[in-house]
């Protein structure tokens, strides 16, 4: 059955996501058609980057809910409001089913991983055996999940992302750019890791940065 598919968002990663799926449908005889993007915002007119705004968030499933081959994608996440975006997705109660997993086609992933649903895998990552992936995680181009490697829910990776082997990571999280993350750590909910970090330690709800990462006030000051 031929995919059609609305992204529930329309700015930076949304965008992303969208000209992925649309090389892989050129490239890679994908078979899907966006339909467009799900955005409240009044300021894009009726389209982005050609694609058409085609309802807004709450609205979306609404007005597809009876077409079966009209599948999701959720794209609202933030780094600073991540807690209030997963509260959005989860008030939509869009059925687990009608949410797409979509890994580009360039990608490698393991026979032996295992994945939830809403999961968003862009071009060029590895995903080596034995990794468990929730459900609605963001990983974008070109990261790399180690072997027995267990990520959460809604979890977002920036590009260049390095999660070593045996590592656990909980929901909600945000791990920027060419950041990496050491063997056998855990990171549990709700961190903010800072561009082109080190994580060699275990944390839990902190902004983190450097190298080694450690954790960091918003104003750039330590916590103490």
């Amino acid at each position: 059955m031929k995919k059609r598919i609305v992204i529930i968002g329309g700015r930076g990663t949304a965008v992303v996501i969208a000209e992925q799926i649309q090389d892989a449908i050129d490239r890679f005889k994908y078979d899907a058609e966006i339909l467009g993007f799900a955005i409240d915002d009044p300021a894009y007119g009726g389209s982005i980057n050609g694609y058409p705004i085609v309802a807004g968030v709450r609205d979306a499933y609404p007005k597809y809910k009876k077409e079966q081959d009209i599948f999701f994608i959720y794209s609202l996440y933030r780094p600073d409001v991540m807690k209030d975006r997963i509260d959005i997705l989860n008030s939509l109660s869009i059925p687990h089913d009608r949410f797409l997993n979509f890994i580009h086609p360039t990608c490698t992933v393991s026979k032996s991983s295992l994945m939830g649903y809403g999961n968003i895998v862009l071009a060029n990552t590895v995903i080596n055996p034995n990794v468990k992936l929730g459900h609605h995680n963001t990983i974008n181009s070109n990261c790399l999940i180690g072997h027995d490697s267990e990520i959460g829910d809604n979890n977002f990776l920036a590009g260049h992302v390095c999660v070593g082997s045996n590592i656990k990571i909980g929901n909600g999280n945000f791990i920027g750019l060419n950041s990496g993350l050491r063997n056998m750590i855990n990171i549990g909910n709700y961190c903010l890791i800072g561009m082109c970090s080190n994580v060699t330690k275990s944390y839990d709800e902190q902004t983190l940065y450097g190298n080694p990462a450690s954790p960091r006030a918003l104003s750039g000051k330590p916590v103490r």
